[in-house]
């Protein structure tokens, strides 16, 4: 079930963040975990789905999804959608079905990857402006991040992207890395 609030009055609605994975059991939907629960909604897609109800949604797709992308997962046009940048399948999935590809990985190439990263830091620099949900343009931006536990690069690229393509990039700095 897909949450959309629609009387929080002065406060941000709830996005819908679909993660697309080929595995049971999905590393990078724990990594989004973090996200707090009062802002985001995480959910599993599967293949036959229809799509979705209209609102607030992010896409995120799995590293290394590339074999099982088929169609089968209805996402709406214009969706943002997090993915590697060196997955080729996942790029041309996003293309064909005129998806907002957010890029992100360690190359230069990457819209969105990691000026520094360390245990207990990182930095997320995004390199190029990204339209936002509300329609914003976010101008390029380094995201300075404190972890509390060890990451994975693509994990944790996924986490900021969807907190600054949602517009919430300011939770960054509670603590919730």
């Amino acid at each position: 079930m897909l949450l959309f609030d629609t009387g929080r009055k002065g406060r941000d609605p709830v996005v819908s963040v679909v993660v697309l994975s080929g595995r049971p059991h999905c590393r990078l939907a724990d990594a989004l975990g973090v996200l707090p629960p009062e802002h985001f909604c995480i959910r599993g897609a599967s293949r036959g789905e229809e799509g979705f109800p209209g609102g607030r949604m992010v896409a995120v797709l799995d590293e290394g999804l590339s074999g099982g992308l088929g169609g089968g997962v209805a996402l709406p046009e214009g969706c943002p959608v997090i993915l590697s940048g060196q997955d080729a399948a996942a790029v041309q999935f996003a293309r064909e079905r005129r998806l907002l590809p957010l890029d992100c990985g360690l190359s230069l190439r990457d819209t969105l990857t990691l000026s520094s990263f360390t245990e207990s830091s990182a930095v997320v620099s995004l390199q190029r402006p990204v339209v936002r949900l509300d329609g914003t343009l976010l101008e390029p931006v380094e995201l300075p991040l404190t972890l509390s536990r060890r990451w994975e690069s693509y994990p944790l690229l996924c986490c900021a992207g969807v907190l600054l393509v949602s517009g919430m990039e300011r939770l960054a700095g509670t603590g919730i890395f």
